[in-house]
């Protein structure tokens, strides 16, 4: 039997629109269970965390970016200057509702060390995009199929250009290396060690959470023109199950050292048990900030 091409044009359109509808239906359960897991979760953030909307402008997008701060508790009361961290991926940082799932507890860490007259700092969540692998990425992906996007270069210039400027001059600042860190975790991790290593008369420090090293092999000669890297600070931290992160890092660790980094100022913690995770990077900042501000 033959059969006739307007017939098979027909079936063919036919499950097109089968599927097509299916994947939306499916898409549509899978938000809703998301909007009623979110309407269940409770806002965690700290009295000391400010979210401000949409509140800066980033010129090379032509969009504004929201950022969520954290002031110390007695920042109101005292003229004190405080010492920055400035956090990619800043919806991460405080609140598991804005997360939608386990958030990293940088509020609760520094209210708890606050509350025990320990060194405070301001931290400045930096929201990311819809666009954040390609926001996040200082150079083009290597391999065959990979992505070559990358904006992270205009991102980092952004941060320093404008951003670091903004803060200074909204808050009580320490504007010097020392007290200002950048930090970030997985692709945010690579563009927290990119920007230690290319912008050193800004950071003195980098918390660096499971870094994508493996995007690109640039990654690991970045130190050759860094001349503040003998009093610079890297923490590092990863998951026990990521097994080629931890390579890499040990890798980075290693190339740092034979440049003349001392030895003192890495550190590296690997969670056990965990992987590539939220819950690794919340542990990590436990471990991470009492080490990486305290200066002689």
């Amino acid at each position: 039997m033959k059969i006739k091409l307007p017939y098979l044009i027909g079936i063919t359109l036919l499950l097109g629109i089968i599927y097509f509808g299916y994947i939306k239906i499916s898409e549509g359960i899978r938000e809703k269970n998301r909007q009623e897991k979110v309407k269940k979760l409770e806002n965690t953030a700290s009295k000391n965390v400010t979210i401000l909307p949409d509140i800066i402008s980033i010129d090379y997008l032509g969009e504004k970016r929201t950022l969520a701060i954290y002031l110390p508790e007695n920042y109101a009361l005292d003229s004190t200057d405080y010492s920055v961290i400035y956090f990619l991926d800043g919806q991460s940082l405080f609140d598991q509702k804005i997360q939608e799932g386990t958030e990293w507890q940088i509020d609760e860490v520094l209210d708890s060390l606050g509350n025990l007259g320990q060194q405070q700092s301001i931290v400045i969540g930096i929201y990311n995009s819809s666009e954040r692998i390609k926001e996040y990425k200082p150079f083009p992906e290597t391999g065959f199929f990979a992505d070559k996007s990358y904006e992270g270069d205009q991102h980092a210039a952004w941060i320093i250009e404008t951003l670091k400027p903004w803060v200074d001059s909204k808050y009580r600042t320490k504007k010097d290396p020392e007290y200002t860190i950048i930090a970030g975790a997985s692709l945010g991790g690579l563009m927290s060690y990119y920007m230690l290593m290319n912008y050193p008369s800004t950071f003195g420090g980098a918390i660096v959470f499971s870094p994508s090293f493996w995007v690109n092999e640039k990654v690991f000669s970045l130190h050759q023109n860094n001349e503040s890297l003998f009093t610079q600070k890297i923490y590092f931290n990863a998951g026990e199950l990521e097994s080629s992160n931890i390579e890499n890092i040990l890798k980075m660790r290693d190339t740092l050292l034979k440049q003349g980094m001392p030895k003192e100022n890495i550190k590296l913690d690997i969670e056990d048990g965990l992987g590539h995770s939220h819950s690794t990077w919340k542990n990590g900042f436990r471990n991470a900030y009492p080490w990486i501000v305290n200066r002689p």
